[in-house]
């Protein structure tokens, strides 16, 4: 009879712990990911001669971020402030530098 009390208590904690991985696999993906949406970038040249960028996005809080290109040192990315939804993100490169990509990101 103990034999039998165990392996119903086996059954059912495999039971249990099986349902939560299925519970946990059933969450959509897309609760997890957000829905950015960003105009096109506005990009400047600051007084010291900075080449820069602003980004404006919808959808979540968001960081802007450009990929710059520096002759002799290659390409790097910087961040710009977080801002929330609908907000503008300025962001420059280092003198001397240009920029080949802006965009937002989540953050």
């Amino acid at each position: 009879m103990r034999i039998l009390q165990r392996a119903a208590a086996v059954t059912g904690s495999l039971a249990l712990a099986a349902s939560g991985l299925v519970l946990a696999a059933a969450v959509p993906a897309s609760a997890t990911t957000t829905g950015l949406s960003c105009n096109a970038p506005s990009y400047f040249t600051g007084s010291g001669g900075h080449a820069g960028a602003s980004i404006r996005c919808v959808g979540s809080a968001f960081t802007g971020r450009i990929v710059c290109y520096k002759p002799g040192y290659g390409n790097y990315t910087h961040y710009g402030n977080r801002v929330e939804s609908g907000g503008t993100s300025t962001i420059w490169c280092d003198l001397g530098a240009t920029i080949q990509k802006a965009d937002g990101v989540p953050s």
